[in-house]
């Protein structure tokens, strides 16, 4: 199921753990909203909005699409930020925010190692994407 590469000839292996970090971002909200024992959190509506970015990037990422991989990151980074923050804040639901954390350092590493590998395999001219030629001018 991990095995494959992407259309440039890249593994895609970074991409499924990427969307795998991002489903353990979306557990740790759900868990959070369901078993929280802060008396300030997230219910209802906010926790849908919050997992809304993540769940929209899922499907391009199983795919293996490169452009969603880099908005996935920037939501991975979205999601370590707010998690560190109230992870510092409140103590009573540190745990599920520290999950939330890992799984999206996870995800943002992922890929961080996909680009480096990508343009590596550009670099050596191996799978160069197709380029258009330049209209000729009459």
């Amino acid at each position: 199921m991990l095995a494959g590469r992407t259309s440039e000839g890249v593994p895609i292996w970074p991409l499924r753990l990427m969307a795998l970090g991002l489903v353990g971002v979306t557990l740790g909200y759900l868990g959070l909203w369901f078993a929280g024992r802060a008396e300030i959190r997230p219910t209802g509506l906010t926790t849908i909005l919050m997992l809304l970015p993540a769940i929209v990037v899922l499907p391009g990422l199983w795919r293996g699409h490169y452009k969603t991989m880099i908005w996935a990151a920037l939501v991975a980074l979205f999601y370590l930020l707010i998690s560190a923050t109230d992870a510092w804040a409140v103590a009573a639901d540190r745990g599920w925010h520290m999950l939330i954390a890992l799984a999206a350092t996870v995800a943002f590493l992922a890929a961080w190692w996909h680009s480096i590998k990508r343009r590596r395999h550009l670099k050596a001219g191996n799978g160069r994407p197709e380029q258009k030629s330049p209209k000729p001018e009459d």
